[in-house]
């Protein structure tokens, strides 16, 4: 079987040329970090909190899914093996357990998780195909890299649509669940997170989970923060908060100490402030409103 994909990626990075080496490198960026934190705000803040916080929770648990399972099945990455042509290694080398990360993509596993989860609740056709193509493309990209076997690939797109299927029918039942039971949830789940995957990855993104899921239930509970019908308005929100986002990101690292538990607790800042405390400030300086 290895023998064979070996084969495939042989003949698919033999296949490098400029123009698709850069529009690999666009695809590759958007199965980064980076892009997300891009994109889930902006659904957040300019479209729909309560669409915006199931894609968050969704995305995050698929993506912590996939970093432990990189650590238990610790298979080794295809880069440097003779024939194989890899581009953007450093897409690749984001994890702490690189090279033996392989399994699943999580460039596949996230792009399917983000972009399927708004294709199946939209449900309309042409919105299926559009991002059906953008996932496909995203997941030959890190073939065509040459940075993961085509079994991660395939198999990270499958966990995206077990995962897509699960949550779509579990958050409906969440949602009628008393607020008591909703922040016991956000703050006993990620904490379970962090015991079962004690690497810096697991606690960052249950350290996003506790941050976003505690922001959501208070600021549901005492703001309220409405959508201006201005998407200039919109846009500002957007830019103040992303901003934010980045200086809490690249801020935090100086005084906060190399470890674990401090790299949970940068990402629990960074997820209140999205959830948060970013809409406190669009309200107080009057870009949103307040729903009272």
């Amino acid at each position: 079987m290895r023998e064979l994909e070996t084969e495939i990626l042989r003949f698919i990075t033999s296949l490098h040329q400029p123009f698709i080496d850069y529009f690999a490198w666009f695809l590759t960026f958007l199965g980064n970090e980076e892009f997300y934190f891009i994109i889930l705000p902006f659904v957040y803040w300019c479209v729909s909190k309560p669409f915006g916080i199931r894609l968050l929770y969704i995305f995050l648990l698929s993506v912590y899914l996939n970093a432990w399972l990189k650590v238990v099945t610790a298979i080794t990455r295809p880069i440097g093996i003779e024939g194989v042509h890899s581009l953007y290694v450093d897409s690749a080398e984001v994890g702490t357990r690189y090279p033996h990360d392989s399994f699943p993509s999580g460039h596949a596993q996230g792009s399917a998780t983000l972009w399927g989860f708004i294709a199946y609740e939209v449900n309309r056709k042409n919105v299926w195909v559009a991002l059906g193509i953008l996932v496909g493309l995203i997941s030959v990209a890190r073939l065509y890299t040459g940075v993961h076997w085509p079994t991660d690939v395939v198999v990270g797109v499958a966990l995206a649509a077990v995962i897509i299927f699960i949550a779509h029918h579990l958050t409906r039942k969440i949602v009628e669940l008393s607020f008591s039971i909703k922040m016991t949830l956000a703050i006993v789940i990620p904490m379970i997170l962090m015991t079962l995957f004690a690497d810096p990855e697991g606690f960052k993104y249950a350290g996003f989970l506790l941050g976003a899921g505690v922001g959501y239930l208070l600021e549901g509970r005492y703001l309220k923060m409405g959508l201006p019908a201005s998407w200039g308005k919109r846009f500002i929100a957007y830019a103040v908060g992303l901003a934010g986002i980045f200086a809490l990101q690249a801020g935090l690292k100086g005084p906060f100490p190399e470890t674990a538990f401090f790299d949970a607790l940068r990402y629990a800042i960074m997820g209140l402030w999205g959830i948060l405390l970013a809409p406190i400030v669009f309200v107080k300086l009057k870009i949103y409103p307040q729903n009272k």
